[in-house]
């Protein structure tokens, strides 16, 4: 992994955590709201949740990240670079807006999500849990966060897995359409793993700049 050149303010930004406003602690409520709609998006991919449910979500967790971003600009210092924080917010909002999306295109192909759907959606869901506890670590325990970036790529990877066990036996079936339209909608469960892990990823690039 390359490590990218700091500013020289961001020495300067760890003196001032004290007076700092809690951006972090902005970023753990959008990580909750973002956790919730994913929590919302597994209920649906079982077969017993509202899409409408996920909007609203989806509009909170956007909500959440402008009021991060006002923190922000309006901060002389944080206690991790801005730039982080903006990032990882950002990558976190892709995510949430992955899972809202799937569900969407599922309702305009009249698609009903199955076990493979649900399975990868729990581990979406315990990924997002992960990256939320891995936020809140960014207060005190650096270590502690890249353990829970760890764990979110694992949960990441397993959905991949799932995917390719799922695609395999779709091509296994003699209805093409089923299993063409079901190609379809479980490569984004995939697309959203590969964006939770790119959070995951940054929050690993947050712990080791602390060093």
């Amino acid at each position: 992994m390359t490590v990218e050149r700091r500013s020289p303010l961001h020495g300067l930004r760890r003196l001032f955590r004290g007076v700092a406003p809690d951006v972090v602690g902005l970023l753990v409520t959008q990580g909750k709201i973002s956790a919730a709609a994913t929590s919302a998006f597994l209920e649906w991919s079982k077969g017993g949740g509202d899409s409408q449910v996920l909007r609203t979500l989806e509009h909170d967790a956007d909500d959440a990240r402008r009021a991060l971003l006002t923190a922000l600009r309006g901060a002389l210092a944080t206690p991790i670079d801005q730039e982080d924080v903006y990032i990882l917010s950002e990558r976190c909002d892709r995510v949430v807006n992955a899972v809202r999306d799937i569900a969407l295109e599922a309702e305009a192909l009249a698609w009903k999500p199955d076990q493979h759907a649900a399975g990868m959606a729990e581990h979406l869901h315990a990924g997002m849990t992960a990256l939320v506890e891995g936020f809140a670590r960014l207060r005190r325990d650096f270590d502690q966060a890249g353990t829970a970036a760890d764990q979110v790529r694992a949960e990441a990877r397993t959905v991949v897995r799932l995917y390719r066990d799922a695609i395999a036996e779709l091509y296994r079936s003699d209805d093409l359409q089923a299993a063409l339209v079901g190609r379809e909608l479980y490569r984004p469960y995939a697309r959203a793993a590969d964006l939770l892990e790119a959070v995951a990823d940054r929050l690993w690039y947050v712990v080791l700049a602390d060093v």
